[in-house]
């Protein structure tokens, strides 16, 4: 799929309820799943008690300022006294903004209990189930995955190229993509993405390449093998001959004509080839159509 996303739960908790299954198709905002709320809902009423009580210890420290700096102006308290009375009054506004921020960040974690769709697509997969305990993004693990989520309105191949072939694949050509669940039915694709470095294994470097898939996308799911033909050139009306008919002296190529004449014999001639596939090789001189070969 063009978009793949896993979906883990931005807080831990033990999972209640899915509201989505494999399968079943959601929209981004939609709730598949919630986590269990009550120890959440208790951190969250337990911060709430502590901003109201420093909303109090707020409010005490100005009307005791207030009433010092009246005695200040009067001249009956002392510089001293109303600067310690002006740090407290600070302090119980530090308290208070800290406990108003505790409480909004377990506010939110309330609301992460409450997953939902980040995109719209088809749930692939539903990895755990009821009950179970799941981690948080945060954590060192990376989160427990509860689902996976595909955008299959847009999909694409995903294949390699070897390093001796790669210079001929241009983004944009076409291609003729073929999976093993429908073996007679050749899908429209056309190469959009190319890898700008190689992976190598057992010394052999080859390159990925990314396929759109043009046509027939309701037909083909994620995670199907395939393989695709990048069409590189076209050549209309080729005369193509078995690979196995090619005989090579140092740079020069030849076939083995058979000539019907009593008796019958074999000719070898020089041929000037064209493009490849598979095991088939076209000849743009030195054949005639009908001419017979001789295989090695």
């Amino acid at each position: 799929p063009e978009h793949l996303v896993e979906v883990r739960p931005k807080v831990s908790g033990i999972i209640q309820r899915f509201q989505v299954d494999a399968g079943d198709r959601v929209t981004a905002g939609q709730i598949v799943a919630e986590l269990d709320r009550d120890t959440l809902e208790a951190a969250v009423r337990e911060a709430r008690a502590v901003v109201h009580e420093a909303e109090v210890e707020r409010d005490h420290a100005t009307l005791e300022l207030q009433r010092r700096e009246e005695l200040f102006a009067q001249g009956v308290e002392s510089k001293d006294v109303l600067d310690r009375l002006r740090a407290e009054h600070a302090g119980a506004g530090a308290r208070l903004e800290h406990a108003r921020a505790t409480l909004d960040r377990l506010a939110q974690e309330l609301a992460y209990a409450t997953i939902t769709a980040p995109i719209d697509g088809v749930v692939l997969e539903r990895v755990l189930n009821p009950g179970a305990a799941a981690a948080s993004v945060a954590s060192v693990t990376g989160g427990t995955v509860l689902m996976i989520i595909a955008d299959t309105s847009q999909m694409h191949l995903l294949g390699v190229v070897d390093e001796n072939e790669i210079a001929r694949v241009k983004v944009g050509m076409e291609a003729r993509i073929r999976t093993e669940t429908y073996p007679d039915r050749t899908f429209a694709g056309r190469v959009r993405k190319i890898a700008s470095i190689g992976d190598r294994k057992n010394n052999v470097t080859s390159f990925k390449v990314e396929v759109t898939v043009l046509e027939g996308i309701d037909a083909v799911w994620p995670r199907m093998s395939g393989d695709a033909d990048i069409v590189a050139e076209i050549h209309n009306d080729a005369l193509l001959i078995p690979e196995a008919a090619l005989r090579y002296h140092g740079n020069d190529v030849t076939v083995a004509v058979v000539e019907h004449a009593s008796p019958a014999h074999v000719v070898a001639r020089p041929v000037r080839l064209g493009i490849s596939q598979k095991d088939r090789v076209e000849v743009l001189d030195g054949l005639r159509e009908g001419e017979e070969v001789e295989l090695q």
